[in-house]
């Protein structure tokens, strides 16, 4: 209720309305500068920070879907990604700011995530497969002990 009264005070005004969307107005105009954030100087390299995302998605992944595993071997996803690629947080965080701020290339990166997750997705697929079918027993018809039973009953005569 108080705030409705402070909202109708201010827009009743013509000065203060116009005020206020002036601020909007500018406000929106330099939230949305196309100037990119300027290029740190430890950047992790595309292809590398393409990789940093893929192992993230997965460890991600399988923190979600089953987080025992992770905790019963001690990994927390983050210090294994930095530890393998011999990075930190602040190089990884100002390397992805950096690759954020230009959309059709993060976009891009993402993109080639989606297709490495979807490789490795058929790869284990067709390995699984292979694993399940080295288990089936294959049907094979038995023979039947009597060779041909007419030939037998034919000749006994």
């Amino acid at each position: 209720m108080r705030l409705k009264r402070v909202k109708d005070y201010f827009l009743k005004d013509k000065k203060m309305k116009n005020k206020v969307c002036l601020f909007v107005f500018l406000f929106g105009l330099i939230s949305c500068d196309s100037k990119y954030i300027e290029k740190p100087e430890n950047l992790i390299q595309e292809d590398q920070m393409i990789e940093i995302i893929y192992d993230l998605s997965v460890l991600e992944a399988i923190k979600s879907s089953n987080p025992v595993l992770l905790e019963n071997n001690q990994i927390d996803p983050y210090t294994y990604i930095y530890k393998k690629y011999k990075i930190d947080s602040l190089q990884f965080a100002q390397s992805n700011a950096y690759y954020a701020s230009n959309l059709k290339k993060y976009r891009k990166m993402y993109s080639e995530v989606e297709q490495m997750i979807q490789d490795k997705k058929i790869e284990a697929d067709s390995l699984l497969q292979k694993e399940n079918s080295r288990f089936e027993k294959p049907l094979v018809k038995s023979k039947d002990s009597l060779v041909n039973p007419k030939k037998i009953l034919t000749s006994e005569k």
